[in-house]
């Protein structure tokens, strides 16, 4: 066989081999993603105490699956005492800054999409400052752009992996293909004879 047929048919399996690593794990990586942990992302646990909001993200309100979404209610007061927005001026709050999800059959509507063991039930839209919170049960403020971007990101370099994994994958059958043809037509070269 041919010195260039070999190289190609090595190179093949190479690639064959590294195209299937690399598609796997970018699998394990999509596997992964909406699996993370509420408590340990979370910025504040509750159910009371005071919070300092920096306003930079919109913070999502995770509470275990065992408590009943009818029945959960929180309070952030801010320094002015206020428990809400005035949008129109007359005085009186039009939001507060929790806004809670619609509930059904004990938990939010959107829960199916949650973590194993929570499920969000609402927002916190705030201003920067100190609040002081009142919760009727335990609950966690997790930032959601956050969390978005870091399970975006997981996602999209799952996705690469898959891709590019194929994609070497790809090349290695060309390659193995090729190291055949090249090892099929091209002879070893033989040594010049000589007439004596």
């Amino acid at each position: 066989m041919h010195i260039a047929g070999k190289i190609f048919l090595g190179l093949g399996v190479l690639m064959l081999i590294g195209g299937g690593v690399m598609t796997m794990m970018g699998g394990e990586a999509l596997d992964d993603v909406g699996d993370w942990d509420v408590v340990e992302k979370s910025d504040f646990e509750g159910p009371s105490g005071e919070w300092y909001h920096s306003a930079d993200d919109l913070m999502i309100i995770f509470v275990t699956d065992d408590v009943d979404c009818e029945s959960f209610d929180v309070t952030y007061t801010n320094e002015t005492g206020a428990t809400g927005y005035d949008w129109d001026g007359d005085g009186q709050e039009d939001d507060s800054f929790f806004e809670k999800e619609e509930c059904k059959d004990g938990m939010s509507v959107s829960h199916e999409d949650d973590p194993d063991g929570f499920y969000s039930i609402g927002s916190f839209w705030g201003d920067e400052g100190t609040y002081t919170v009142e919760g009727s049960h335990g609950f966690y403020t997790v930032p959601g752009f956050e969390i978005l971007g870091e399970e975006l990101g997981e996602a999209a370099g799952g996705l690469m992996g898959i891709l590019g994994g194929i994609g070497i994958f790809g090349c290695g059958i060309c390659s193995l293909v090729l190291g055949g043809i090249l090892a099929l037509t091209l002879k070893d070269p033989q040594p010049p004879t000589q007439m004596m």
